[in-house]
């Protein structure tokens, strides 16, 4: 029977920079390849074979995807026997544990000098302008951030917290019913949404499809959905269950899922830019409405327009920056690609089957 596929993003282009989860995952791992020296597409299509080779084997695996381009693959991890191969040139990741752990397969060498020479000027001006999208892209992102914080400020000064609170000790009650587990929870780390040079995207569906219970929270910002989630983390773990916290693709220090594998239960921000609704005929789906908890006035609700306004028109730059950003990075890509020896590739490659 052959396992089954995961889809996260290791990455996400935040107000805060690059977050970058990789370190998280290279600790869950009892075997690393650090693939370097490569960072082209050829990488993404031998992290999907060695993918695939392990699906057909029967190994559930997860892919972790590059945000500038669509069906990159940066990581491939084996669940079960714990193994991650990642491409760790770009974003550039070091061994830790060398000689246990840790195996560095290098491809510096497949890489044909004449051809990199013949391109130089070319990629270097290609660096050069990759940058200054990239600068701009995040200085926009840094934007819509600020302007995001000034969106909650303005709907926290409407908020009933207590009746918030109260409805939030009862669903952690509902969810727990007083169970305990004879063992420490472990805590793991992901990514499922990003914005992309096409807009936000995600893989909430395809993270959520087995689980028995999905929970939808509805809420404006700044109304304690990261908070919340935070909270259950703490108390899950607290309780022995294992957790998977899923962090925010905007806001580096916000989280927007938790999964609780054992309950087979998920809770997370289902409001813009990845909203979701319950599915018609699917038992488990709940929304958790704490919109009831936030009365606007009038006057309020006319300042948020305009700030959602500004907000929008922030992520708008982002987005049109990140596509000059990938232009530059694909060329780059192909570059490398074109100067690699492919007898060479197939000779390093075969050192991962």
């Amino acid at each position: 029977m052959k396992g089954s596929i995961t889809k996260y993003f290791g990455q996400a282009m935040t107000g805060q920079g690059w977050k970058n989860l990789y370190k998280d995952i290279v600790r869950e791992a009892k075997e690393v390849y650090f693939l370097k020296g490569i960072f082209g597409f050829n990488v993404s299509n031998l992290l999907k074979e060695i993918g695939y080779h392990y699906v057909n084997k029967g190994h559930d695996i997860e892919f972790f995807y590059d945000p500038l381009f669509e069906n990159t693959i940066q990581a491939t991890f084996i669940k079960g026997i714990d193994t991650l191969f990642l491409q760790s040139s770009k974003p550039s990741i070091e061994p830790t544990q060398l000689g246990t752990r840790d195996k560095v397969i290098s491809f510096y060498e497949c890489l044909e000098e004449p051809i990199l020479i013949k391109h130089g000027e070319r990629l270097k001006q290609l660096s050069e302008e990759a940058e200054k999208w990239h600068d701009q892209c995040f200085a926009s992102l840094q934007q819509a951030i600020r302007i995001h914080d000034d969106w909650e400020k303005e709907t926290q000064a409407h908020m009933d917290w207590k009746a918030y609170e109260q409805q939030q000790d009862e669903f952690f009650d509902q969810i727990f019913d007083g169970m305990l587990l004879n063992k420490s929870g472990v805590l793991t780390h992901r990514l499922f949404g990003t914005l992309t040079p096409d807009g936000a995207k995600d893989f909430l569906q395809n993270i959520t499809r087995n689980m028995d219970r999905r929970y939808f929270i509805k809420g404006l910002p700044g109304t304690g959905k990261s908070t919340m989630l935070k909270k259950l983390t703490q108390d899950a773990l607290k309780r022995g269950f294992d957790v998977q916290k899923v962090w925010c693709g905007l806001d580096s220090k916000s989280i927007d899922m938790v999964i609780l594998p054992e309950l087979k239960l998920c809770i997370f921000d289902s409001t813009a830019p990845h909203e979701y609704f319950p599915e018609d005929g699917r038992e488990g789906d709940v929304i958790f409405d704490i919109t009831k908890h936030c009365q606007l006035s009038d006057e309020a609700e006319a300042k948020i327009e305009e700030i959602s306004k500004e907000y929008r028109k922030a992520i708008l730059r982002a987005t049109n920056y990140a596509k000059l950003y990938a232009e530059a990075e694909k060329e780059i890509r192909e570059i490398i690609d074109q100067a690699t020896n492919f007898s060479k590739w197939k000779k390093q490659s075969s050192l991962l089957f």
